[in-house]
């Protein structure tokens, strides 16, 4: 953990899909100090007509939800979200204001790690 799952819609080029993975990985390291051999990401890309934006269709959207283990301070969560946001303006250009990144604290009793132990149980 952290696990950072994008959803984006369709068209974004290999390029871009690489940028924003990779892009992501490192803004969990760099803005909460996460290590990166426990940081995983994933990109999802929408169907077309999956994605309704203030009420339009056919706008791009982006949409980043991090999930970690409880703990992190305010300053921490907040320098990660613009981190993320800023990287999906430069990825993709979809502007600031339409990208949403949303984080979601996990209790550490909540959290199972390699051997079914809980991130509790190992001391995290």
């Amino acid at each position: 953990m952290p696990y950072v799952t994008i959803s984006a819609t369709q068209g974004l080029s290999t390029a871009q899909k690489k940028q924003l993975l990779e892009g992501a990985s490192n803004a969990v390291v760099n803005s909460i100090g996460a290590p990166l051999a426990s940081v995983r990401v994933m990109l999802h890309e929408l169907a077309d007509g999956h994605y309704l934006n203030a009420g339009q269709f056919g706008t791009p959207g982006l949409m980043f939800v991090v999930e970690l283990i409880e703990g992190r301070t305010e300053e921490l969560k907040a320098a990660l979200i613009a981190a993320l946001s800023r990287l999906g303006l430069d990825a993709t250009g979809v502007p600031e204001n339409d990208i949403r990144v949303r984080v979601i604290d996990f209790p550490k009793a909540n959290m199972g790690m390699a051997g079914g132990v809980t991130a509790q149980a190992l001391g995290r």
